[in-house]
């Protein structure tokens, strides 16, 4: 195993310690304020396109990713289904559910290999990347963001924000 391979890897562990301590303090902050617990079942999820006629469904977590801020959302990418090359405006930090997915970042071959349920990726603003989801189960991805959701195809130095899906549209067959 390589240097590099274990410090993405302990990198991917602290992410997710971030995230669970996140979430551990945010519960405690709500118990203080007396909201109540939600506990919900993936078939009891309302998903919605992710922009009208894109291939993308979310179901809403918390929070508003058209508003921005701190918000999480589930994504579904079809099964064969790729985003191209694009980034956005935020960093992002997410977890694989089901699926398999392939998340590669620009200039980095490494970041080219299949991610299996529970995989954690961090993702830097502003930086190129594309997603697959390959085989024949559609994947589903717990996305967090504390910012705008928007899309930034590298195809187009125009932003492409979640009302305008031209490149989602799209479903190309890879696996």
């Amino acid at each position: 195993m390589n240097g590099r391979f274990k410090t993405r890897v302990g990198a991917g562990a602290i992410g997710a310690l971030i995230l669970a301590a996140a979430g551990g303090l945010g519960y405690a902050a709500g118990v203080a304020r007396g909201k109540p617990a939600l506990i919900w079942e993936m078939n009891e999820l309302a998903w919605e396109p992710y922009a009208p006629g894109a291939a993308l469904q979310v179901a809403k977590l918390w929070g508003d990713r058209a508003k921005g801020g701190d918000y999480g959302i589930l994504l579904k990418l079809p099964a064969g289904y790729v985003a191209g090359m694009h980034s956005h405006s935020a960093d992002s930090e997410a977890v694989l559910v089901q699926g398999t997915w392939v998340h590669t970042v620009d200039g980095d071959p490494t970041s080219n290999r299949d991610l299996v349920p529970g995989a954690f990726v961090f993702q830097p603003g502003k930086q190129n990347h594309d997603d697959l989801c390959k085989g024949k189960v559609e994947c589903i991805v717990f996305v967090h963001q504390r910012g705008r959701g928007d899309f930034l195809s590298a195809r187009s130095p125009v932003a492409q924000r979640p009302s305008l899906p031209s490149p989602m549209r799209s479903l190309t067959r890879r696996e």
